[in-house]
C-alpha cells in the first residue's frame, strides 16, 4: 500500500519477474555484432541515477525492477521528488526505463503520475529517448537521459493542467459509457477491459474518485491498466487522446457568443 506519510507509492505493478537491483546488476550482456552495440541493463540505470543526481533538486525516493524473458528485457520505475507540482499531493512523479538484449525495443524513458490513494499509473509522455543499440550509444546515453529528464520537467506544466481540466469537466453515466467506447476504439483499453472499466465507472475503489468528472474516468482505466506496464505508455497517449478532446470541446465558445465578440 501507499506510504501516505512519506509519499512514496507502491511500484510493485509491473508484470514481469520482480527483481532486485542485484538481479539486474547478474544479467549477461550480449556480445556487440555488426552495428547493433547492446546496453548492459544496469549500466543504463546507473546512467539515469547519475543524471538525476546531476539534475537539482531532484532525488530518487524508490526504485522497482522487473526483468521478462530470462533478463533479456527490463523494465524500471523510479519515483521522483523535487519537482515542483501543483497536484504535488496528490500525484507522485513516476520515470520508466526500458532497455533489452534481444533487439525488441530501445533504451527508453518515460514519465507519468501516480495518484498516492492507489497503484494507479498513468504516463503522461511519449518515450522522449529512444536511442537504438548502434555504435557510440555509449557515448551518447549520459547526454541524452540529461537532456531527456530536463525535456520531462518541462512537460509537467502540460500535465497540472491536464489534470485541472479533467477534475473540472463534469460528466454523467451516458457520456462515460461513449468515452469508454471510444477509448476501446482508440486504443486505450482493450474489449476485455471494458467491462471492468464500466465497473470501475459505478463504483470507484477509492472514494477520491467518486465525483462523476474525466478525471474519476482516467482513473477507471488506469485502475485496469495495473499489471501490464508495458503498454500502459501507449493506452494513455489514447486515452489522454480522447479525454482532452472532450475537455477541449467542453471549453469551445457558442458560435452565436463567437459571433457577438466578433463583431
Amino acid at each position: 500500500m501507499v506510504n501516505i506519510n512519506n509519499k512514496l507509492l507502491d511500484l510493485r505493478v509491473c508484470a514481469g519477474q520482480e527483481s532486485d537491483f542485484s538481479d539486474v546488476e547478474k544479467v549477461n550482456t550480449p556480445q556487440a555484432c555488426d552495428k547493433w552495440q547492446p546496453v548492459a541493463h544496469d549500466h543504463l540505470v546507473k546512467d539515469f541515477r547519475e543524471a538525476i543526481d546531476n539534475t537539482p533538486n531532484l532525488t530518487i525516493e524508490q526504485e522497482h525492477h522487473t526483468l521478462h524473458r530470462y533478463g533479456q528485457r527490463y523494465f524500471g520505475l523510479f519515483q521522483v521528488s523535487g519537482i515542483s507540482r501543483k497536484h504535488g499531493d496528490e500525484v507522485g512523479t513516476i520515470f520508466g526505463l526500458r532497455n533489452s538484449h534481444d533487439k525488441s525495443s530501445r533504451a527508453m524513458i518515460c514519465a507519468g503520475d501516480a495518484p498516492f490513494v492507489c497503484t494507479n499509473m498513468i504516463f503522461n509522455n511519449e518515450i522522449v529517448l529512444g536511442r537504438k543499440h548502434t555504435k557510440n550509444i555509449f557515448a551518447d546515453l549520459a547526454g541524452l537521459l540529461g537532456r531527456a529528464i530536463g525535456q520531462l520537467q518541462e512537460s509537467w506544466v502540460t500535465s497540472e493542467a491536464r489534470i485541472d481540466s479533467y477534475k473540472s469537466t463534469e460528466i454523467d453515466d451516458r457520456i462515460a459509457h461513449d468515452l469508454i467506447v471510444r477509448g476501446f476504439r482508440n486504443g486505450a483499453c482493450s474489449k476485455t477491459q471494458v467491462t471492468d472499466i464500466v465497473n470501475q465507472w459505478h463504483a470507484p475503489q477509492h472514494e477520491d474518485f467518486e465525483g462523476r468528472d474525466l478525471w474519476s474516468l482516467s482513473n477507471a482505466f488506469t485502475n485496469i491498466y495495473r499489471g501490464n506496464l508495458t503498454n500502459t505508455a501507449k493506452r494513455s497517449s489514447s486515452l489522454h487522446s480522447v479525454l482532452d478532446t472532450y475537455a477541449n470541446s467542453r471549453k469551445v465558445k457558442p458560435q452565436a457568443e463567437m459571433v457577438l465578440n466578433a463583431s
